[in-house]
Parts: structure tokens; C-alpha cells; sequence
């Protein structure tokens, strides 16, 4: 990957079609949704993408996608952040049909998404979500996208969970002592 002239990694483009298991994407600017801000400064440009997701169908939900770097992110202090860790926010509209509303809908996205940002960065090694404790529905549409829970932290908005997915290359990684070369 190429660093830019700030000597920060810029954010995976991921190069993902039009349809997504069923979802259409749109580019909506660099902007986080939540209007967050970095403790430290201001993150380097290509820090934060955001994209919109439609399912398409009558009453579905539209999905504001937002992908951070971890390390230009509150959450980096949560966790041992690896340098292109990211994460990855969801904020769903309320559907005008509450059937389509219950994340069942959104973990092909998730899947999508993931896979497609994994393959545009071989150098990310997790991928983390942190909806908020209390929040079961976004626990379990994570969940259904792949996210596995692995701790609780404690952020200016509140108490999250923190879920993570990575890629295959580090979950098999053998982390027995006798497989240790001595």
C-alpha cells in the first residue's frame, strides 16, 4: 500500500460493485456520520469514508456506512490498534416496514463489505465494530455479519462492546508454545 505524503496509510478503497448482496452503494464524501472528532488533532485526509447502502426494496432500510482507521479514532486506546486496523459503523434508518429492520438484511452487506476490504488491504489484520452495550439490535446484526465480541471499553458517549473479524491468515495462526521456534 502506498503512504501518502503525510506518512499516513490512507483507507482501502474497497472495489466493490454497484450490488452487494442485494444492496446498492453510493459514495457520500468523507465525513463521519456522527459528527465525531479525533482527541488528538485532526485526522490525516482518506482517515474516514462513508458510503450509502440502499437494499432497494419498498420500506427498507438505508445504511450509512462509515469506515475509520482505528489509529485517528477515539476507540485506539481501547485495544492493541494495529496500523491498518479499521472500523466499521453502520447507522440504519428506521424502516418505513419493521420486518426488513431487524438486521437480518445487513449481514450480506457486513460479509460483503468485510471480504472487500480485507481484499483491498492485506496489511488489515481487524476489522472492529463498538455499538454501544445496550444496544442488542446492532450486537446481533454484527454478529450475523461476522463480528465476534472480545471486550467492553468505556468512551466519552458511553460503555461499547467491541467486536472484531479478521482474516484468516491471523486466526490460524498457531499461538502454541511448542509451535514457538526456539
Amino acid at each position: 500500500m502506498k503512504l501518502t505524503t503525510a506518512g499516513h496509510h490512507p483507507l482501502p478503497v474497497p472495489a466493490l460493485p454497484g450490488h452487494v448482496s442485494g444492496w446498492t452503494l453510493r459514495p457520500a464524501g468523507s465525513a463521519p456520520a456522527t459528527g465525531a472528532t479525533v482527541p488528538f488533532g485532526a485526522a490525516p485526509a482518506g482517515a474516514v469514508r462513508t458510503c450509502t447502502a440502499s437494499s432497494g426494496q419498498d420500506g427498507g432500510p438505508v445504511v450509512r456506512v462509515t469506515i475509520h482507521r482505528v489509529l485517528y479514532h477515539p476507540l485506539r486506546g481501547c485495544y492493541p490498534v494495529g496500523a491498518h486496523d479499521l472500523l466499521l459503523e453502520l447507522d440504519i434508518t428506521e424502516p418505513r416496514n419493521p420486518v426488513t429492520g431487524d438486521g437480518r438484511d445487513t449481514a450480506g452487506l457486513l460479509r460483503s463489505l468485510v471480504a472487500a476490504l480485507f481484499a483491498a488491504d492485506p496489511s488489515c489484520r481487524r476489522i472492529t465494530a463498538a455499538p454501544p452495550v445496550e444496544d442488542t439490535a446492532a450486537r446481533e446484526r454484527y454478529a450475523a455479519g461476522g463480528f465476534r465480541p472480545v471486550a467492553e471499553a468505556d468512551v466519552r458517549e458511553g460503555s461499547v462492546v467491541l467486536m472484531v473479524v479478521e482474516p484468516a491468515q491471523v486466526t490460524t495462526i498457531d499461538t502454541a508454545l511448542s509451535a514457538m521456534p526456539h
